[in-house]
């Protein structure tokens, strides 16, 4: 089956198509538009079913302490509405499980996961997460609004400028390092789940499908295969144990489709893509863009080994390389990648070491380059 808006072919019993964001229940609603919601959705605030129903159920139930506000996004584990923190005078984005959803404990669990994964991780590349809430048949978490817009809508446009691209890189890498020194694998690294703020910095989301090394359940069992294709190492297409290499690979074709406005891999049938990332070599990012730096296009390419074994040991060496004036250095004696097997998760925090100094445990913003500075992303307000 294929998208009717932009042909993507849609896995066997998908619901939203992984490319544009459209409801196939709906398949009228259309793609959602840079704003990152549909066309017919900004009028009316509207649930995932299409009606106003799961906005008016949230707002019973967050009662007086939230005004609710528009829909966000919407995707296959739920709705993101904007609301406002009446106590705190504050913005925030609210995730809700789709209510039809709520009975099935595979869909909970792996929602109710979602956030207590994410309000672990304490890194300023990290979307936060505030709280977790549940009120009948409703399970959802309130997190931090940010202004922006995701990654996948600026590359639409074309390659952005090297500068730009080392930075996002640099700062997602650094965020995914201090989640795997904590035992957490993301699993679906893709430009969709790349925020950028409105201070043009980078802000991983939805980690929805991630796996504690440690406490792996049923829910992301060995042998089933979770992600987006066009951006899956060759091991999670197999449906094997994965760590934190795993999103080194997904990172490295973020940045090959950064640099070079196209996928490594672009066909549009899934088996196909997922057959390449296994079994065939992209072509080398510098062929394509000339002026590609040689230690970012060594950095794709090592991050984008078929072994696991030929590629960075750590997110915090995939840094250093995409930008040599700001090494990275990882929390001393800490192992170097978030194993499957790993017994407990590390408490040490991930230390960024640009030249001048280090910075204060836990990582903070991407420090001015030595040489020169990298412009803000220009991005849009929503």
């Amino acid at each position: 089956m294929n998208c009717p808006n932009c042909s993507s072919e849609m896995p066997d019993g998908a619901r939203f198509c992984t490319q544009c964001g459209t409801d196939m229940t709906d398949p009228g609603s259309g793609p959602r538009t840079p704003g990152g919601t549909a066309a017919a959705e900004q009028t009316a605030p509207t649930g995932v079913g299409g009606g106003a129903n799961l906005h008016e159920q949230l707002k019973a139930a967050m009662g007086d302490r939230y005004e609710m506000g528009d829909l966000l996004g919407r995707g296959g584990m739920g709705a993101v509405f904007k609301a406002v923190d009446n106590t705190l005078d504050r913005p925030v984005a609210v995730k809700v499980l789709p209510p039809e959803l709520a009975h099935d404990e595979k869909f909970v669990g792996r929602f109710e996961r979602e956030a207590r994964t994410a309000a672990k991780l304490d890194h300023p590349g990290i979307i936060p997460i505030y709280a977790v809430e549940h009120s009948d048949d409703l399970y959802y978490f309130v997190m931090k609004y940010v202004t922006g817009r995701a990654l996948d809508q600026m590359i639409a446009a074309g390659p952005l400028p090297i500068d730009t691209c080392q930075r996002i890189l640099w700062e997602s890498a650094c965020a995914l390092g201090h989640a795997h020194q904590r035992g957490v694998v993301h699993r679906d690294v893709k430009p969709a789940n790349i925020m950028i703020d409105d201070a043009g910095r980078a802000m991983l989301t939805d980690f929805g499908i991630s796996k504690q090394s440690q406490a792996a359940s049923q829910f992301t069992a060995t042998g089933q295969v979770i992600g987006t294709p066009h951006y899956m190492s060759p091991e999670q297409a197999k449906g094997i144990q994965v760590d934190g290499r795993s999103d080194q690979y997904s990172l490295g074709v973020v940045g090959y489709k950064m640099l070079t406005g196209r996928l490594p891999f672009a066909e549009e049938s899934v088996h196909t893509v997922i057959y390449k990332h296994i079994f065939e070599e992209p072509t080398p990012v510098e062929q394509i863009r000339g002026d590609c730096p040689s230690n970012v296009a060594e950095a794709i390419r090592k991050s984008m080994a078929k072994d696991p074994e030929d590629r960075f040991a750590s997110m915090e060496e995939f840094a250093t390389m995409v930008w040599p004036e700001n090494p990275v250095a990882g929390p001393s004696g800490a192992a170097p990648v978030a194993s499957v097997t790993g017994p407990s998760i590390t408490d040490a925090a991930t230390q960024l070491t640009p030249p001048s100094g280090p910075v204060p445990a836990g990582g903070g913003p991407a420090p001015e380059p030595r040489k020169k500075k990298v412009p803000a992303v220009a991005v849009l307000g929503g």
